[in-house]
């Protein structure tokens, strides 16, 4: 049995613990590392003249430049031995690399600005992607067809105090749901198409692969999760402490680099993203050429992350103002 969280008001976790867009649950991971890495060595170099560095990902489409990369030996030629480690929480790959398992990592920005909160020294180093595709669906059939009709409902989302939870109530608000009807139920995504289905939840934010199934099977997409007061949102990306980029300034750059350059062929050739994900999850290549695709940032920017900061203050997931600047790593 699936033990599910129910909030009516927002829930702030300490260090956010689940990430946005596709859990791991999402997608399952095949051989590209473990959550048990040692003690990690990144930055020193090795009988090949690479620099070793250990990064931590998640099995979800967002991080497609980043294998792409990999596969293609673009990190290699800029110098770098990559090792990976694949978790299914964001927040798991933040203790990973405060432990110093992991040196580089990929989450959302809702749990690194909680953990910064909490005085964890933190730094934004690249972005990956902002609003993306997923929204709220109902189930075929029923009655709610528009964001008002959300009103008295329960909806799914993956984890409470998150980026699922911020994204509800900020575009829900703006459409002028009472969010104190609200009530937010805590599932795994896998579960969330059953559930609407056996009428356990009203609505669902729902994720890719899951988005997908959810339209073949003709559930109603009741309002985007990124519209309006989280328009162009950020959402996540890469992330390091602030010793490691102090004493390994090359390889993050380095690091940057690449990711520039796999976003930019992403951009011009979309299949790479497709191509990419069956090497990391157990996603089919058919089923990966039929998702939607991420929104990803061929160009980062880190000047704007304090609307993320002012909207997560609105809906109580950080306790006071959280200057960011401190959090944005400068090449």
């Amino acid at each position: 049995m699936t033990t599910r969280r129910m909030s009516s008001r927002p829930a702030r976790r300490p260090l956010a613990i689940v990430t946005l867009a596709s859990a791991a649950l999402v997608l399952a991971a095949c051989g590209s590392g473990d959550d048990d890495a040692g003690s990690d060595e990144s930055g020193s170099g090795d009988d090949s003249g690479l620099t070793h560095v250990t990064v931590g990902t998640m099995p979800l489409a967002d991080v497609a430049p980043f294998y792409y990369a990999l596969n293609e030996g673009l990190f290699e030629e800029a110098g770098l031995d990559v090792e990976t480690t694949i978790s299914s929480q964001g927040a798991a790959q933040i203790a990973a690399m405060m432990s110093g398992d992991v040196s580089i990592t990929y989450t959302n920005f809702v749990s690194v600005l909680q953990g910064a909160e909490q005085g964890l020294p933190l730094q934004i180093i690249r972005e990956n992607n902002r609003s993306g595709p997923q929204g709220i669906y109902s189930v075929a059939g029923s009655d709610i067809t528009a964001p008002e009709d959300l009103e008295g409902a329960s909806i799914a989302i993956n984890s409470l105090g998150n980026i699922q939870e911020l994204t509800s109530r900020a575009v829900l608000e703006s459409h002028g749901v009472d969010l104190s009807t609200i009530e937010f139920v805590e599932m795994p995504p896998p579960d969330m198409g059953a559930a609407l289905e056996e009428g356990h939840v009203d609505a669902a934010w729902m994720v890719e692969p899951f988005l997908t199934r959810a339209e073949e099977a003709g559930h109603q997409r009741v309002v985007s999760a990124f519209e309006g007061p989280t328009d162009n949102l950020p959402v996540a990306g890469w992330v390091s402490t602030e010793e490691f980029t102090a004493e390994h300034a090359d390889v993050v750059d380095t690091f940057i680099e690449v990711m520039d350059q796999a976003m930019a062929d992403a951009e011009e050739d979309p299949s790479v993203i497709a191509d990419a994900i069956p090497t990391y999850t157990e996603i089919s290549p058919e089923v990966a050429s039929s998702l939607a695709p991420p929104a990803l940032t061929p160009v980062s920017d880190l000047s704007d992350f304090d609307v993320l900061a002012d909207l997560m203050l609105q809906y109580g997931l950080l306790e006071d103002e959280l200057d960011v600047a401190p959090l944005m790593y400068t090449p």
